[in-house]
């Protein structure tokens, strides 16, 4: 053999070493930065799944199904009330630790997570209530705008909502007329958005007619499918959507001036109401709420809220609506005794709020829909504060993620009994200290200071349609898919 095909070959086989060599020490550092995620969080006490324990992309893959909240329930029925769902990520279902996590007072703030909804304009961090951390500016922005949001005031907004639901209503009886199967589930929706719209403006963009005309419904669902994928990997927001080209091709670009100018032509006319108008619109409230104390809201305050109050109450209202025809339709024990209720006791069109409100049984139906198929099926997530905190018996260190499942809560046996079975009557007949409980444990609209604001106008709006609807039509469900899936991302 020469020299210089030994040479070759004593390249070739060191190369060989050196390429085993490397892979070796990168197996090891892997093995390593693993071990580590797996115990150096001060974590691996927490029950949970091997491979949640030590990988992100297995908590992604569940929300990108969107089967995450079956998922944190099978998880929580197998290891209990505590359960580690990602290295940096505890879910809990312990209703004692409520108040801990989301009480009034509570030094856990809201995660990165929620940075994925954070907008900027030449002043700074647009302060939206629905993802501020800082509690000083939260209580400010939610305190300058509480009696749009109060159940007193809705009465001047209720009128706001009659010429959608009279619109609707023709909708459905050209669709009986026909004897034709309306689409519910997307009637609902177009209404929603309609009557949030007329409720916050005066006037509404008639998607019954026009359906998603302003692209509202297709930006919302990109933005909620991308921050509950991207909110477990909060730190590549900054490579994404926070670079203007890469938002520029995901979202439309004409959206935001067209509400801006509509919101800011509607502060005009609000300038010109007074107090007692008999129809005052949310944005009008918070126009006169300026004009009296003009230093503690700003018109930036006002477009913010503006906006919170489209974006977040036309979906979720209209999630609640659909589990209650659904679920009424799926129950004819159910549905007979509300519609005894109702057609006894509702003789005057429109339905008013304050009349529907007090009639227990349609109440029970609604909050008990609303238990079975809340409206946020993900965890509510926290950031445990400086020191750590003790959960469930376990210390959790500092910087953990951690949180509760509306979805899992609301099936936790131990609080509802036959929790997957739909029964209204749990509300009414149940003893005083387990209707406490079962209050306790309700989070369909979260907990504490971060409480939803528009709680009581999702409420109205379904208080009032529900019984409209079963006094005009009777209702039956065309090819029940019991066994269907919820997409939940």
């Amino acid at each position: 053999m020469s020299s210089a095909t030994q040479n070759q070959a004593l390249l070739a086989s060191l190369w060989g070493h050196l390429l085993t060599w490397r892979w070796a020490i990168v197996s090891i550092l892997l093995l390593v930065w693993h071990v580590r995620g797996y115990y150096g969080r001060g974590l691996w006490r927490v029950p949970g799944p091997i491979l949640r324990r030590i990988f992100t992309i297995t908590r992604i893959i569940s929300v990108y199904r969107g089967f995450s909240h079956e998922d944190d329930l099978e998880l929580h029925q197998k290891y209990g009330p505590i359960v580690r769902t990602a290295p940096n990520q505890v879910s809990i279902s312990d209703p004692r630790e409520i108040k801990k996590i989301y009480g009034v007072g509570t030094r856990f703030v809201k995660s990165s997570f929620y940075s994925l909804s954070e907008a900027y304009d030449e002043e700074g961090l647009i302060p939206d209530p629905f993802m501020l951390k800082d509690m000083k500016k939260h209580t400010y922005m939610k305190r300058n705008a509480s009696n749009a949001y109060a159940l007193h005031g809705l009465v001047k907004m209720e009128a706001c909502v009659e010429p959608i639901t009279t619109r609707l209503l023709g909708i459905l009886h050209k669709y009986a007329e026909s004897q034709e199967p309306a689409p519910m589930d997307q009637l609902l929706k177009n209404y929603t958005m309609d009557a949030i719209t007329a409720i916050t403006f005066g006037k509404d963009f008639d998607y019954l007619s026009n359906g998603d005309s302003l692209k509202l419904h297709r930006v919302g669902e990109i933005i909620a499918s991308y921050m509950a994928i991207f909110g477990q990997i909060a730190y590549m927001h900054k490579f994404i959507l926070r670079q203007p080209l890469i938002a520029k091709c995901l979202l439309p670009a004409d959206i935001g001036s067209e509400f801006i100018s509509l919101i800011n032509n509607e502060i005009k006319i609000g300038r010109q109401l007074k107090e007692d108008s008999s129809k005052l619109t949310f944005l009008q409230r918070l126009v006169l709420n300026q004009q009296q104390h003009a230093e503690q809201i700003t018109d930036r305050d006002i477009t913010t809220h503006t906006f919170g109050n489209i974006t977040a109450g036309s979906d979720t209202t209209a999630i609640a609506m659909q589990s209650v025809i659904l679920n009424l339709i799926r129950n004819p024990t159910v549905y007979r005794t509300l519609c005894e209720e109702v057609r006894s006791s509702l003789t005057e069109l429109p339905v008013q709020f304050h009349r529907a409100n007090e009639l227990p049984y349609l109440t029970a139906v609604v909050k008990e829909a609303i238990r079975i198929h809340p409206s946020v099926g993900m965890m509510l997530a926290r950031t445990v504060p400086t020191g750590g905190a003790e959960i469930c018996g376990f210390h959790i260190p500092a910087g953990t993620e951690v949180g509760m499942n509306p979805w899992v809560l609301h099936r936790d046996e131990s609080i509802f009994s036959e929790p997957n079975e739909f029964r209204p009557e749990r509300w009414i007949s149940s003893s005083e200290q387990q209707l406490s409980l079962m209050n306790r444990s309700y989070m369909a609209f979260g907990h504490g200071p971060h409480t939803c604001s528009g709680r009581w106008i999702s409420m109205m709006e379904t208080m009032k349609l529900i019984p409209t609807l079963l006094l005009h039509f009777d209702l039956e469900i065309v090819n029940d898919a019991k066994d269907f899936k919820m997409l939940n991302r």
